[in-house]
């Protein structure tokens, strides 16, 4: 990588928004990196959503087929939309906008769905929408229903939102059928424009599943996510019959964004509890690519806000709406009709509130709006009536009633309208994303400055300081607030708005998209200044293998020769491995070893009688050459601490069910595979903790961290130092030489092989041999490219994906590949 890449990648790192630095949105906008910044290089970006920002409809120019159209703005999801369409202005960005582009208005109005159009007519769609950047996807009508009014709206969002999806319709078969339809429809449409080097930036909960389709069409591509609305958490979630496929869906990006920190945490504990992977607080580790998490609270365009709420039919609309609440005090209320926006919980407290403060009876005014949800409720539609009907009766009169109820769209001057004379905004609700309609009232009260009421289950709680946060269960304590927010003085209520309009402004919808794209990059650049293990030369493998005369095949066992299992006695060789070692082990020229992790007895009871194979258990700390007996190469070190370390041991066993202890001659291990995922890696650290401190300080023993277990063994046993025993005092005399393992106590024989070749090299290859080992090991790039194709022969193999961090040459990506690299070897020796 080129150092001007390198000081790209450290100066964006700077400014990358994480889970670590979850304060990174404090300050102005310019104290982190300038609100349109321009990007240091030129970047495509491919931006998807279920809809795209705009809507068609028949132009009057061509009242039959084939038809040419007119494209308006498509209302909702502003943000999102305005986020999008800022990266166009950048002028190191180019921007290109893909989605579903939903059903056409004909001459009179009426919508009609797409499937019937000419081939003419959707290319003129097409070619009309190219002139704003974007391109529409066409999905038939049936499945666009099941994906979007099926699962989309039946089973995702009331389960994101902490609705049990079983609380809402029964979920059909075909629902999950056409969701998988139309990301397979978007990746197709995606790669059909794509070109190395774009990043393809995926939008919220209708696509979860398209990260992980578009990966398998372009495997190297830079894929970002960004879920809007909530995650739930691993409790919930689980609920869900396709949870590991819309995991493992996302999982497909290479960086995932969400809205709060919480939302980012239970999806991390989703990845751990349900899949079993492992993370870390700002990423997970899918299978050995690294998924980055990130929390970008998104923002409005506060500047179209301001420029809209100026307008003279806003200020007329004010004007009428104050004659008609004169001399009342205005709370203002904006929700769609769903159980999660609370509007039932404010409607209660705001009751609660005329009872408690009987002055304010006849002095005040909620003007609630609603909008249809994302379901028809009866029930909550009644119960809200009821609600209405039972506050108005009690606390109003012919000449007043307290509570304003419309359901129905509000067209955009009249809510700004409302945003702009209101004395007070209450938002109740349980479950949010974000909520937008908070920032937005902020900027509208430039001039009054009134309070802002926010749930403390918004999205938004936790980036706008000024806010009072409510719980909406709690009547009385809502109620409370609208009283001290009613109440409060013009000094408290200008220090208030003063921290909230300086949020609001600084991070708008601009700023959310460029900090995305900016982190997205900055994690690709990271991932391209580490090196890349290349998979191994399955050709070279055997040609190497053919022209050798002495051979030393070493290899590991579980997680090498088998696949790692929950229940380590269940992970017995397979009988096409057992065959392989036998065909090598038969000829003279190869001496082949298994160095494992398993005690003596296991070794013996399943390869002790394969004829000619060496034996290496607990390590390194028992050997047993071809014929010979086993030997204990710690038969004179003290192994009294095996006591303490057991009593720690047992003593965390009690208290972290599914845990085990392994007790072995030499090492003692500590498992919690099948223990809860969180609290075991939570138990193991103290458990770690403790024995540093009461062992390891005393004592000569080391604690390695392997897969889901602790073990403590002696310092100076390690794979490693049975290499160098295997190997000999004169390794050149080995010119193939094979190390396969797959985890982190197989880096030491790696380290060894590596120290050996070097050696090797410089001793018997002279100048040309000492130069390839020094350019590809010391200056710390991969050391395969030039000295592994180079005799002596020397291939280290780590199991696991090419980006994970080994001191290996070559890699493989499961147990199998080994198995089957050994039966290509086997194969080859019998054709000899």
């Amino acid at each position: 990588m080129h150092k001007s890449n390198l000081d790209e990648a450290a100066d964006l790192s700077l400014k990358v928004v994480s889970l670590s630095r979850p304060s990174s949105f404090s300050g102005k906008i310019e104290d982190v990196h300038g609100k349109h910044k321009e990007f240091s290089a030129h970047v495509r970006i491919i931006a998807a959503s279920h809809f795209l920002p705009f809507s068609i409809a028949v132009s009057e120019e061509t009242p039959t087929e084939p038809f040419q159209w007119k494209v308006s703005r498509r209302s909702g999801h502003t943000a999102m939309y305005a986020g999008i369409r800022s990266l166009s202005d950048n002028p190191n960005a180019d921007c290109t906008h893909v989605g579903w582009i939903g059903n056409y208005k004909d001459l009179k109005g009426e919508e009609h769905s797409c499937d019937d159009l000419s081939h003419e007519s959707r290319t003129n769609i097409c070619k009309e929408l190219e002139k704003y950047d974007a391109v529409p996807v066409f999905v038939d009508e049936a499945t666009a229903n099941g994906h979007y009014e099926g699962y989309s709206k039946q089973i995702l969002w009331p389960l994101l939102h902490y609705m049990s999806w079983s609380d809402s319709n029964p979920m059909k078969s075909a629902w999950w059928d056409c969701y998988n339809q139309v990301s397979k429809t978007f990746a197709t449409a995606i790669s059909a424009i794509y070109k190395d080097g774009d990043i393809v930036w995926i939008h919220d909960y209708h696509l979860l599943l398209l990260p992980e389709m578009f990966r398998a069409l372009n495997p190297k591509a830079t894929i970002g996510l960004f879920l809007h609305s909530p995650f739930p958490s691993s409790e919930l979630f689980r609920s869900l019959p396709n949870r590991k496929e819309i995991l493992y869906g996302m999982l497909g990006s290479t960086s995932i964004g969400f809205q709060t920190y919480s939302y980012a945490r239970h999806f991390l504990s989703s990845c751990t509890r349900v899949l079993g992977l492992e993370s870390t607080p700002t990423g997970i580790d899918n299978m050995g690519n690294m998924v980055a998490i990130g929390v970008f609270p998104i923002g409005i365009d506060a500047r179209q806000v301001q420029e809209r709420r100026s307008l003279p039919a806003v200020q007329t609309k004010m004007k009428n709406l104050r004659e008609m609440f004169a001399n009342k005090r205005i709370i203002i209320g904006r929700d769609r009709l769903d159980e999660v926006a609370g509007i039932k919980q404010k409607l209660e407290a705001f009751e609660k509130f005329l009872e408690m403060y009987p002055e304010w009876q006849n002095n005040v005014v909620l003007i609630q709006v609603t909008q249809p949800g994302q379901t028809r409720q009866p029930k909550l539609e009644a119960k809200i009536s009821e609600l209405v009907t039972s506050i108005n009766s009690n606390y109003g009169s012919l000449e007043f009633m307290p509570v304003m109820y419309h359901h129905t769209f509000l067209n955009t001057d009249e809510y700004m309208a409302l945003l702009n004379i209101a004395d007070l905004c209450l938002i109740t609700v349980i479950r949010d994303g974000m909520n937008t309609g908070s920032l937005e009232y902020v900027v509208c009260q430039q001039d009054k400055h009134s309070p802002l009421l926010l749930s403390e289950f918004t999205g938004t709680a936790g980036s706008v300081s000024g806010a009072i946060q409510i719980n909406p269960w709690d009547y009385q304590g809502v109620a409370q607030a609208i009283d001290t927010a009613l109440r409060m003085g013009p000094d408290e209520k200008k220090v208030r708005y003063k921290e909230m309009y300086r949020h609001v402004m600084n991070h708008d919808a601009q700023y959310w998209a460029s900090t995305v794209i900016q982190d997205l990059r900055a994690t690709v650049l990271a991932g391209q200044s580490s090196s890349v293990t290349p998979k191994l030369d399955m050709a070279l493998f055997v040609k190497g293998f053919k022209a050798s005369k002495r051979r030393m095949i070493m290899l590991d066992y579980d997680g090498t020769l088998t696949p790692i299992t929950n229940i380590p006695a269940q992970a017995l060789p397979p009988a096409e491995m057992l065959e392989a070692l036998r065909a090598l082990c038969a000829d003279p020229r190869n001496f082949v070893s298994v160095i494992s992790g398993r005690d003596r007895a296991f070794l013996e009871l399943h390869l002790g009688d394969i004829e000619g194979l060496a034996l290496s258990g607990e390590h390194g700390s028992f050997i047993r050459y071809p014929g010979g007996e086993w030997i204990n190469l710690l038969a004179e070190m003290d192994m009294s601490w095996k006591d303490e370390v057991l009593s720690i041991f047992e003593f965390y066993t009690e208290r972290t069910v599914g845990a085990t202890i392994e007790a072995k001659e030499t090492s003692i291990t500590w498992h919690f595979r099948n223990a809860d995922p969180e609290y075991g890696e939570f138990q193991a650290k103290e458990c770690m903790n403790h024995l540093e401190n009461s062992v390891v300080s005393k004592r000569p023993v080391e604690i390695l961290v392997g897969k889901k277990c602790l073990e403590v063994r002696p310092i100076s046993v390690n794979k490693g130092e049975i290499v160098k025993r295997l190997m000999g005092a004169k390794p050149k005399q080995w010119d193939f030489v094979v190390c396969a393992g797959d985890d982190k106590t197989d880096e030491d024989m790696f380290r060894s092989l590596r120290t050996i070749k070097r050696s090797v090299a410089g001793n018997t290859s002279g100048e040309e041999g000492l130069n390839a080992v020094s350019t590809s090991v010391g200056m710390g790039t991969n050391w395969s490219s030039m000295s592994m194709r180079l005799p002596p022969y020397y291939f280290t193999i780590t199991v696991g994906p090419p980006d994970k961090r080994s001191a290996a040459a070559w890699h493989v990506s499961s147990s199998h590949d080994v198995v089957e690299a050994l039966m290509l070897l086997a194969a080859s020796n019998n054709a000899e």
